[in-house]
């Protein structure tokens, strides 16, 4: 190759005789090491000048908030709506069975700190305590449930605040390093500092604009696949024991009205209040005796299906996907030295 070189220089007229040969047969320009760094030396300038061009677009259109929408057109801004989508209807779904369960839990609660005592004295509390405890744990659940989905929409709306930021700062630790590398060449310690800044910048960038919202869509896919139909199951068994209980006050509340007004007239219906009452004692232990176990199901298959929508299906995707944005910087890093 070097030979070629010098023939080539030689019929341009390009090399002086007297410089042909140092008395080892080798042309003294070719032991010139500028001139062996020559190639090399421009190719590098080209590069960093494309580097810094890129590094200076990348500021300016982060800052500017247009590389928010330029990503928003390629795909992203879909993303981002169906997750906003899938948020707002787990949050509603959740707000409705909170309602639903807290009506239960007042009813139950009510059912289970009153007594009877006409001829007999019968606590009424003891045949709900276990369906009671069945629907605060639900209700509990529900609870954590729809905060953690509030909690995550209130994030993605932070991250669409401060992404764009986080991506300006990678853009311009790039701007940095490649202006170190170019007029301190020497800064060894510095350039290393500013190559660890800008590999966090950029990390935290992809982190910001594809793992979290890819997250949570593999969430939600998995979730209307999986864990949705086990919540609306369950939020349709609680609801139907929270109707029993609003039709039973209802009824209570038109034989209230139904009463006699006289002292007489109501000294006379107590026996027959009394009989109703039992009746009606003996249909509310064997609702509840049924119930129970089917409440105990239900419970535990909302507590697993809340489990898995909020923390099991993003944890996992999330580390997956850190996994592979990990060991792909690790590469691309080492390969750029």
């Amino acid at each position: 190759m070097q030979a070629l070189l010098f023939g080539a220089r030689r019929r341009a007229g390009t090399v002086p005789d007297d410089q042909d040969k140092n008395g080892t047969g080798i042309p003294a320009w070719l032991l010139n090491p500028v001139y062996l760094q020559k190639d090399v030396s421009m190719t590098s300038r080209i590069t960093m000048v494309l580097v810094t061009g890129i590094a200076l677009a990348g500021v300016a259109l982060a800052a500017t908030g247009l590389m928010d929408r330029v990503l928003a057109r390629v795909g992203l801004g879909e993303l981002d709506r169906a997750n906003h989508l899938y948020l707002d209807e787990s949050y509603d779904r959740a707000l409705e069975g909170f309602l639903v369960l807290s009506a239960v839990k007042s009813g139950l609660a009510v059912i289970e700190g009153s007594e009877v005592g006409i001829g007999f004295n019968l606590q009424v509390g003891d045949l709900v305590q276990s369906v009671y405890d069945y629907v605060d744990i639900a209700w509990k659940t529900v609870l954590a449930g729809g905060t953690i989905l509030f909690m995550a929409r209130l994030a993605l709306d932070g991250v669409a605040m401060a992404d764009h930021v986080v991506m300006a700062m990678a853009f311009s630790c790039m701007l940095m390093l490649a202006a170190v590398r170019y007029l301190f060449p020497n800064r060894e310690g510095v350039a290393r500092c500013l190559r660890s800044v800008t590999a966090t910048c950029t990390f935290l960038t992809v982190l910001l604009y594809l793992v979290l919202p890819l997250t949570v869509y593999g969430a939600s896919r998995l979730s209307e696949r999986i864990t949705r139909p086990l919540i609306q199951q369950a939020y349709d068994a609680f609801d139907q024991v929270s109707r029993v209980f609003t039709q039973e006050a209802a009824e209570d509340n038109l034989e209230g009205d139904e009463k006699a007004s006289s002292t007489i007239e109501r000294a006379m219906g107590v026996a027959d209040r009394y009989e109703r009452l039992k009746k009606r004692l003996e249909e509310l232990e064997a609702y509840l005796s049924e119930q129970g176990k089917t409440l105990a199901g239900t419970t535990f298959q909302l507590i697993a299906a809340y489990l898995f929508d909020c923390v099991i299906f993003p944890l996992a995707f999330m580390a997956v996907l850190v996994f592979f944005l990990k060991g792909m910087s690790i590469k691309i890093w080492s390969a750029n030295g």
